[in-house]
């Protein structure tokens, strides 16, 4: 197996990885592209091998998160979505996190885009 067509694989589904709007400073996407650029880069520049078995896996394991693989398998319940104490929590955080329609923040949007 070669190194570029892996390589560009995983750089394909870090570019489709999505924003996270609750952690802005420490983003996955960010995380993911040093690693990948590392692991690549290393066995090129020490002329190490790459273990391809592990990163074919790796990047299957990615690709199923990115497709909401294990979502779409194993969903959680109203029971879990509505919890007793606070049925709206999770929806009022989802709509707090989104842009309101007219182009303002939410509170909570505007509280985490303040410590940017």
């Amino acid at each position: 197996m070669e190194i570029q067509p892996l390589y560009r694989s995983f750089l394909k589904v870090i570019q489709k990885w999505p924003a996270d709007k609750v952690r802005p400073t420490r983003d996955l996407k960010q995380v993911l592209t040093t690693r990948v650029e590392e692991t690549f880069r290393k066995p090129l520049a020490n002329e190490a091998q790459l273990d391809f078995v592990k990163a074919q896996k790796e990047l299957t394991a990615l690709e199923k998160l990115l497709n909401n693989e294990f979502k779409e398998k194993y969903p959680l319940s109203e029971k879990i979505l509505s919890p007793a104490s606070n049925p709206e929590y999770y929806t009022s955080l989802v709509n707090s996190l989104k842009d309101k329609k007219d182009g303002s923040k939410g509170f909570l949007a505007k509280l985490l885009s303040q410590k940017e």
